[in-house]
């Protein structure tokens, strides 16, 4: 459907999205709180680099005292009058240069003052903002307040100390979906300190943009939040949670606003949708700089949600539909853990990443989404009656499932110029009845294997989405991920890119730059390889077709690696946004396939 929109209206609502929500604003324009966006990213960085020396409060460096690396100072004044070797950031306090102070590198305050010699030896540069520096902290890692939509909050307090915070906040959900819309974030957020014991409370209500600007059940949500930390580089955290919220299936593979911008820009939605709502309490041990272990229990419901005629650049283009999710209410133990050794989160040289999680799933009534010709859940199951060519079905006897999922990283900085890396994720169930819907997989797409289609079906029996039958029923259910376990394999090389068209006597080849933001080039050359398959459970295989048979395997069996998709690939990445070429090679007669990704491949 295409719908009648005036040139100003269209204008106005693209711009809105365009500029508040997905797309952020040039790092050489953007400001946050008075603080250009790209520094604050940056000071972020330099803090929770591993190498740097961190300080949290008041320092004093002595007249005989050397800091050899970079140096962080985090909510105090600083008094400097011996030497550093790397870059100083002072981050909300004010910094005191003496005559004798020497700094190898540059000096960045964000939120406090400078006083320095008329002359002060500092080799690099001097960088000073008094607006404040706002972030939130998980675990010893800090994340900068980044939002567009925050300078817009309508108060903040904060005491003398600026150890509390009160704030009434006003965000996106920094993405944009055909379920939603623009989901905003109103209400307010309070946070205190006292030695290593931090306190955070925050009580939203959702706004749902979707297709209309109506005030109903469908539009509005609530998140609430409270918990208390205990530790600096190491300790506990205790809270709780309530929410009615939508959520996503399958985050691990595109982020956030390469999503929201596929939607508007393209109406291609690459996530599936469903609602939340309930309450979880949780308790976490946490150490050093991205090490956490988490266990939550909480009980909540889940609704099937629709997709809806947002607003989009390209309207002639239909909206895929929103596959079904089960629904009923859910008791949910999950067991979670983070293990990061990465030099740095955002561009990392080397280190290990692995994030894995743990869910033990109960329900008494659960009523079960369609799938396609073969799989339907059959054993104890009643039939609730039909809509069109859906049959919806009931289980007589109480669901109970386990399912673990795990995403492992590795990055080789084989020199000054090059790397290799390496990435496996595997996950799906582990015992039990069935998987819900919400909680199975594919294997496909951009972020998975990029010399596929996303979600197309090739053949009876698909090896990436789990589909059978016939293509026209597969779309009609929204094309939905039905596969209960899934892998995939990722490696890829790279090295510096390096332009020298009119060639450069006084400082050589020159790395490829892109404006002021001066983003490293890339080559990348890839290969990705992994499928997915289902469980050969008796409850399940009794009544299935044949043509369902290529996907089952035994609980204890993988499938044959020549069965795996395979595909490979290159292109460059500078940084904030990368351009690729990836070409299917275990399947003949498909087309390659031109891409773009907002950040790196993983």
């Amino acid at each position: 459907m295409v719908r009648q929109t005036s040139p100003r209206g269209v204008v106005a609502r693209g711009l809105l999205v365009l500029g508040l929500v997905m797309l952020p604003a040039s790092a050489a324009a953007q400001r946050v709180g008075g603080v250009p966006r790209d520094v604050a990213l940056e000071v972020t960085r330099l803090f929770n680099a591993t190498a740097t020396r961190k300080v949290r409060g008041d320092f004093t460096l002595a007249a005989s005292d050397t800091v050899r690396g970079d140096l962080a100072i985090l909510n105090g004044n600083a008094r400097l009058s011996g030497v550093v070797n790397g870059d100083v950031v002072v981050l909300n306090g004010d910094v005191v240069l003496t005559e004798g102070a020497r700094l190898a590198k540059g000096l960045t305050v964000v939120g406090g003052t400078l006083q320095a010699p008329e002359r002060p030896t500092v080799t690099g540069e001097i960088r000073v903002w008094s607006a404040r520096y706002r972030y939130q902290e998980s675990g010893d890692t800090l994340v900068a307040d980044t939002d567009f939509l925050t300078r817009f909050s309508q108060w903040v307090r904060e005491d003398d100390e600026g150890e509390t915070e009160s704030q009434l906040f006003f965000t996106s959900a920094h993405t944009y979906n055909r379920v939603e819309g623009l989901p905003i974030y109103v209400g307010p957020r309070f946070r205190a300190r006292n030695g290593a014991t931090r306190v955070r409370a925050e009580l939203y209500g959702i706004f749902r943009t979707g297709d209309r600007l109506v005030w109903n059940d469908e539009n509005l949500g609530h998140r609430a939040l409270f918990e208390v930390r205990q530790g600096e580089r190491a300790g506990i955290a205790v809270g709780t949670r309530l929410f009615d919220e939508v959520d996503a299936m399958e985050r691990w593979q595109l982020s956030d606003g390469e999503v929201g911008l596929a939607t508007f820009l393209f109406s291609r939605d690459y996530r599936d949708y469903w609602e939340r709502h309930g309450a979880q309490a949780y308790v976490s041990a946490f150490a050093g700089r991205g090490h956490e272990l988490k266990l939550s229990y909480g009980e909540e419901r889940w609704n099937a949600r629709r997709a809806r005629d947002v607003f989009r650049l390209n309207d002639e283009v239909a909206l895929r539909l929103n596959p079904r999710g089960d629904e009923g209410v859910l008791r949910l133990l999950t067991l979670s853990g983070t293990f990061d050794t990465r030099t740095e989160s955002r561009h990392p040289r080397s280190g290990w990443y692995l994030r894995g999680e743990y869910e033990r799933g109960h329900s008494d009534a659960l009523t079960l989404a369609p799938l396609t010709v073969g799989l339907g859940r059959t054993g104890n199951v009643t039939e609730l009656g039909r809509t069109g060519n859906v049959t919806e079905l009931r289980p007589t006897e109480p669901l109970d499932y386990g399912r673990a999922f795990f995403d492992l990283r590795r990055y080789n900085r084989l020199g000054p110029n090059a790397q290799l890396n390496l990435r496996a994720v595997m996950g799906g169930w582990v015992h039990g009845d069935a998987l819900p819907v919400q909680r199975r997989l594919a294997v496909s797409g951009i972020d998975a294997l990029p010399g596929f289609d996303f979600r197309r079906t090739l053949g009876t029996a698909d090896a990436g989405t789990c589909a059978t039958g016939s293509e026209a029923q597969y779309v009609l259910l929204g094309r939905p991920a039905q596969c209960e376990r899934m892998a995939l394999v990722q490696v890829e090389w790279k090295g510096d890119f390096r332009i020298d068209l009119f060639g450069d006597d006084d400082e050589g080849d020159r790395r490829w730059q892109l404006g002021r933001g001066h983003a490293d080039g890339t080559w990348v050359i890839f290969a990705n390889s992994g499928r997915g398959w289902l469980v050969n459970r008796p409850a399940t295989v009794a009544g299935t077709t044949s043509e369902a048979d290529p996907l089952f395997f035994g609980r204890n069996r993988v499938p044959d690696l020549n069965t795996w998709r395979t595909d490979i690939g290159g292109g460059f990445d500078f940084g904030d946004f990368g351009v690729y070429i990836a070409q299917a090679v275990s399947q003949r007669g498909l087309s390659p396939n031109v891409y773009v990704r907002l950040g790196r491949r993983f």
